[in-house]
């Protein structure tokens, strides 16, 4: 092994276990040590000796029962020496090692800590040591959580803090992503309950009367020591169990740190859920934890959590010829003219086949120019989905010692050229897809040639939404929402009785406001750079995105552009930032 194969790490990457940052250790604490070559590639894990136990030190009597454990002083060739003296090692890697303070450490100054690897020595790294402040018992820590629990005050409206404790609470932007749901509060306050931290979260509720009311809270240690943590957590379940049932396994909630292969468990009690689990440190492995949490949430914010994935859902399918619903209305108006999408091949021979197929229907769409004004509009957006749906195909797939690699069709040149005549044109593989890219020429000529028809109008909305996409859109720089707002309202002026009425609204309620949300961004805030928006347009933007918003709860109610707009009602009305973008182009 060479010089620098020596273990690395320093002061700073010693940590008490769960701990993100360095802070003082003591005698039998956990701590772990962050680095490179701190062990072998394979991890090792140390196990305690169930014969003996090590008297605490005089100084810290009062220690959890794994801190007098015994456990090896060796292990796969490494040793933790603190002021020399081994200490018990219990997890080894080469980035990680968890390790317990010998029972000889002072309480008080600082000592030296070495990792020794294979006869090598790291760093002699100086700890800080002092005697921890001294906790209640586990069950006095479990009691207070669940006192916490018992003395909410659910649905009770928020109420600014005094100036003094105002550092308490504070308002809470949420993206776009994380609207509604469990990230859709507006408030955040903390309070000390000795030992134990409340934390309350408040919701905007009521689109027709906006309040903010309380309908989260969360309790957590002070010191979320791993040990500790364990045994309160223990006897919360037991409690839980005692006053609800048995509990069960939830559902993959990461906004509450809910994952596998730790979900915890949640209990009903009512109209609140409550879930009590360990969260996951942001290192690996999974015995370091930053502690138990107790949580819990009103059914109002899971529901909206549900119908907010269901509408994103929804909105993603909607905005693509090739869903379902919009493929069955192009076969229903085009019958044998139009190809319905399938499998995408998943051999060469299938490509060929698919491609010829594609190809064939593609020129007929093209070459079409019977029927009413409304079908010839309708061919154009069959033809344009074609042409997309071509462009997936004009790769050739292999795999390249073990990678997957993506080629250029051997008749690729031919079919531009084939294409060419009818203003389709490939750019070039995309940066993501790797597939070839096309410029929507076609969805671009359904509505500027049939604008008063029901699939030219398709046709328009579809632009809007990819006009971040589309150069010829007109979008000057990053603040598209400009141009879907100037296109948008006059396209209602010359078509006020258009079928999509709803889908238009929509797209301009949300283009007013991602302006009005782009106003209420942080300083320095990466999504909104390059934003050029005046106070004044803001506000105008932030009352007319509420009218047409309240405009679909009247006039299509149930429908899901008038559902997500309930959602976004109080947040404005309020007058909070939404965190909404769409219709931002991004700087790359």
């Amino acid at each position: 092994m060479s010089a620098a194969d020596a273990p690395v790490y320093s002061a700073l990457t010693i940590v008490p276990s769960g701990s993100r940052e360095a802070a003082p250790h003591a005698p039998g604490r956990l701590a772990s040590i962050y680095g490179q070559h701190l062990g072998a590639g394979a991890a090792c894990n140390g196990a305690a000796d169930p014969r003996y136990r090590e008297t605490p030190n005089p100084s810290r009597l009062n220690q959890t029962p794994i801190e007098t454990q015994v456990f090896p002083k060796r292990l796969c060739d490494v040793m933790v020496r603190v002021n020399g003296v081994p200490a018990g090692l219990l997890y080894v890697a080469a980035g990680q090692i968890n390790f317990k303070m010998p029972q000889e450490t002072p309480v008080q100054g600082t000592v030296d800590v070495q990792v020794l690897y294979q006869g090598r020595s790291g760093p002699i790294a100086k700890m800080t040591v002092e005697r921890p402040p001294e906790m209640g018992s586990a069950q006095q820590l479990a009691d207070k959580m669940w006192s916490g629990l018992q003395t909410i005050q659910w649905e009770s409206a928020y109420q600014a803090q005094p100036k003094a404790s105002r550092s308490a609470c504070k308002s809470v932007p949420t993206h776009s992503v994380f609207r509604g749901g469990l990230y859709g509060y507006a408030y955040y306050c903390a309070k000390s309950l000795n030992e134990v931290v409340g934390e309350y979260l408040y919701y905007p509720a009521d689109p027709a009367h906006p309040v903010i009311l309380l309908r989260r809270a969360e309790f957590r240690l002070v010191n979320p020591y791993p040990e500790i943590s364990v045994e309160v957590e223990q006897l919360l379940r037991q409690r839980l169990i005692r006053a609800y049932g048995r509990g069960t396994v939830p559902g993959n909630m990461y906004e509450l740190g809910l994952n596998p292969p730790n979900p915890g468990l949640r209990w009903q009690a009512g109209g609140v859920s409550i879930f009590l689990h360990r969260n996951r440190n942001y290192v690996e492995p999974a015995g370091i934890r930053e502690g138990v949490q107790l949580i819990a949430v009103r059914k109002e914010v899971l529901e909206e959590r549900e119908q907010k994935l269901e509408l994103e859902k929804a909105f993603r399918s909607s905005t693509k010829l090739s869903h379902p619903v919009i493929e069955g209305d192009l076969k229903k108006e085009l019958g044998d003219l139009y190809l319905v999408s399938g499998k995408h091949p998943a051999s060469e021979p299938e490509r060929l086949k698919a491609e010829r197929e594609t190809r064939t229907a593609l020129l007929r769409l093209l070459r079409y120019n019977g029927g009413d004004r409304n079908r010839r509009a309708a061919a154009l957006a069959a033809a344009d989905e074609l042409a997309g749906r071509l462009g997936t195909l004009l790769v050739v797939q292999s795999v390249v010692r073990g990678s997957e690699v993506l080629r250029e069709a051997p008749d690729l040149d031919i079919i531009r050229r084939q294409l060419a005549p009818y203003g389709i044109q490939y750019t070039g593989p995309g940066h993501y897809s790797g597939y070839f890219e096309y410029d929507w020429s076609l969805l671009r000529r359904a509505w500027k040639e049939f604008p008063e028809t029901p699939w030219g109008q398709r046709a328009f909305l579809m632009l809007q939404s990819l006009s971040c996409s589309i150069p010829q859109f007109g979008c000057q720089g990053p603040n598209c929402f400009r141009e879907v707002i100037r296109q948008g309202e006059k396209f209602l002026r010359g078509y006020p009785d258009t079928a999509l009425r709803k889908e238009e609204n929509y797209h301009l309620a949300v283009a007013y406001e991602t302006c009005w949300s782009l106003s209420k961004a942080a300083p320095g805030d990466p999504t909104a750079e390059g934003a050029m928006i005046d106070k004044a347009s803001s506000e105008m933007a932030r009352k007319r995105a509420i009218e047409l918003y309240e405009e679909l709860m009247r006039t299509a109610p149930g429908s899901p552009q008038a559902r997500s707009g309930e959602m976004r009602l109080p947040r404005l009305k309020l007058s909070f930032g939404t965190g909404e973008r769409a219709f931002f182009c991004f700087v790359d």
